[in-house]
């Protein structure tokens, strides 16, 4: 079996490691080894360092992972798809709605791989929420609540917040906004209520989507202590309500990352409002071997990719408006 040559522009990213560690282990890969871009410091013992010229000028190459701060995503990402060459690239990709366009404008035309990084989308819980939906499970959908939060100190909230409208909105809350859109489509209207508790940026997110009469909200914030394990989505519907809470979780003693389920179904369990939902809990054996695997059958022609470029665009435009972006 021929073996993909792939390497990896970017270093310093908070996830940058995440694809290091993937395609060590692959047995399909090789991993001609990474790019420190100006300014960088993280190294990583064991792996190759390249030149970006070097890597640029690589003409096997199969592959290209990039995973620099998000203003500088598209850009690079570039670089490589207008050579013909499949990306996979760190989310959201920057708050440039030209520089986006472009981007996957040129992908669609040259039928190039561009592959995003939103880790959410192989969660086997909203997998299997999705699933639901599109099955009718739930019925008409009313609204959904869509919260990620976390704790981050001054130093990390000026490096990934303050640089950018909407600050946590960018950060992480794209990922919530990307599984509204699967669900709702296209909100009728964006409305954000981004705020700052300090000088370090847009440190609370918060956005509602109306769709015709329902409406639906992100929230996502760096400053609440626990919030880790109060990520969660809500979906109800006429039907029932599904709750995933945590969408993340390490149990305790260590083992495997999980995600835990909660479902309540009208007609299994009446109309009863106090009753306890059914509770599923989930194994994520890795938060990014699964996004990786379907980017590397995409490359290999194996399946298209269920992310249409159009889809992506429209994404990335929902995220601004939820940014407080006028388009």
């Amino acid at each position: 079996m021929k073996k993909l040559k792939v390497v990896q522009i970017g270093a310093d990213h908070a996830h940058a490691f995440a694809p290091i560690n993937s395609l060590k282990k692959r047995d399909d890969v090789d991993f001609i080894g990474y790019v420190r871009l100006d300014g960088e410091k993280q190294s990583y013992a064991g792996v190759p360092e390249l030149k970006y010229e070097d890597a640029l000028k690589l003409t096997d190459l199969d592959a290209a992972f990039i995973e620099t701060e998000d203003k500088y995503l598209t850009d690079y990402a570039y670089e490589f798809i207008k050579r013909g060459i499949p990306v996979q690239m760190d989310k959201p990709g920057g708050q440039d709605k030209k520089s986006f366009g472009r981007l996957f404008d040129t992908a669609k035309e040259k039928n190039v791989p561009l592959h995003l990084g939103y880790m959410y989308r192989y969660n086997p819980a909203i997998s299997r929420l999705l699933r639901d939906i599109k099955e009718g499970r739930l019925g008409e959908i009313y609204y959904v609540e869509a919260q990620m939060n976390c704790y981050h100190p001054p130093e990390n909230k000026t490096r990934f917040i303050k640089d950018y409208k909407g600050g946590m909105m960018n950060f992480l809350g794209c990922h919530l906004v990307d599984v509204i859109l699967q669900i709702q489509g296209v909100p009728d209207e964006v409305i954000p209520f981004n705020s700052a508790t300090g000088k370090d940026g847009e440190d609370i997110g918060f956005a509602v989507f109306r769709y015709g009469k329902n409406h639906s909200f992100v929230k996502t914030t760096a400053v609440e202590a626990g919030g880790f394990m109060r990520r969660q989505i809500v979906v109800c519907g006429e039907k029932g309500t599904i709750e995933i809470n945590p969408t993340e979780y390490y149990p305790e003693g260590n083992g495997k990352m999980r995600t835990d389920m909660h479902v309540s179904l009208l007609e299994e369990r009446g109309k009863d409002w106090n009753y306890r939902p059914e509770r599923q809990v989930f194994e994520i054996p890795d938060r990014y071997d699964g996004m990786y695997d379907e980017f590397f059958r995409i490359v290999k022609g194996e399946i298209q990719n269920p992310y249409s470029y159009d889809y992506e665009k429209t994404l990335h435009d929902v995220l601004l408006k939820a940014c407080g972006i006028k388009l």
